[in-house]
């Protein structure tokens, strides 16, 4: 994982407080919009993770170490 990037459940933290805050409390338009933005960002970087974890998933379950387990 590059040092840039949050941690999966960082970023899923962050997204659950911008919701309870834009759920909870009457924000001015700009502070609603510039929430709104980065919710997305981070639900956009979320589907990412998600996509490669699959994949890995994936690459694993048809992979020999799981096959010659089974048998």
């Amino acid at each position: 994982m590059e040092k840039n990037k949050i941690d999966f459940e960082s970023q899923l933290s962050r997204l659950d407080v911008i919701v309870r805050t834009m759920e909870t409390k009457t924000l001015p338009l700009d502070e609603s919009l510039a929430l709104f933005d980065e919710g997305i960002a981070i639900i956009k970087q979320l589907e990412v993770s998600l996509n490669d974890a699959e994949k890995k998933i994936t690459e694993i379950l048809s992979s020999d170490k799981v096959t010659s387990k089974k048998q």
